[in-house]
């Protein structure tokens, strides 16, 4: 999911170049210069998506790139080799590319290619708009945190041997991701009370999203009544 989310990411990022004159220029394909501002714009800009969309605060996020990929939990490792600035800037510069190729060739210009543009885009704003909206309710005392970060070394040998300053790091990490569970679905309902919503009374949605087999199975079972006697 990880890697979805960044790529997503780039395929937004890359259209966004600034091809500005007063920065280093890195590489230039056709016409379209890479310059320094552009690739540490975009790199930024990554870093604040994957933040949000993960729920990761980004200077913990930062942490974790700047280890070795071994050092790291499992669940991060992808994101650590992922936006390691070498990597990062091997994947940006093939993305763009591509992107090029695609517009030159009118594939970016296909409506089928947009109607996925338009679901992707959908998808990324609710994303980052929900997680946005349940960081604000998330609130962490420093007791809260020493507690956890106590809690935690009593049932980690590993987290135990680390620093007050890393446990108390991990233990906010930790706290995050249940409130973040209990504020979730209050944030969901909080939003579809934001919507009018009136259904259509003529049209039956269960009917319509109803598995196609099962439909037609009911169909074929339905009993024809019996002839009116004469």
């Amino acid at each position: 999911m990880a890697k979805n989310l960044l790529l997503v990411s780039l395929l937004g990022i890359s259209s966004f170049l600034l091809n500005c004159n007063d920065s280093p220029v890195i590489e230039t394909f056709d016409r379209h210069q890479i310059t320094v501002k552009d690739f540490e714009a975009a790199y930024d800009t990554a870093l604040d998506s994957i933040s949000r969309l993960q729920n990761i605060e980004k200077k913990t996020l930062l942490e974790f790139i700047e280890k070795d990929v071994t050092e790291v939990p499992q669940q991060f490792q992808d994101l650590n080799y992922q936006l390691q600035k070498k990597n990062f800037y091997q994947t940006y510069r093939q993305m763009l590319m591509t992107k090029l190729v695609a517009e030159k060739n009118g594939y970016y210009s296909r409506p089928d290619v947009q109607e996925v543009l338009k679901q992707v885009e959908m998808q990324t704003i609710a994303q980052m708009y929900v997680s946005e909206q349940v960081e604000k309710k998330i609130q962490i005392s420093d007791q809260q945190a020493k507690s956890e970060c106590e809690r935690m070394r009593g049932l980690d040998k590993n987290i135990a041997t680390l620093t007050i300053d890393k446990c108390l790091s991990f233990a906010k990490a930790q706290i995050k991701q249940l409130q973040t569970r209990e504020q979730l679905p209050l944030i969901i309902e909080g939003i579809k009370e934001e919507v009018v919503i009136k259904k259509n009374p003529k049209f039956d949605l269960d009917a319509y999203l109803a598995p196609k087999r099962k439909a037609a199975a009911e169909e074929e079972n339905k009993i024809d009544p019996a002839p009116e006697s004469k």
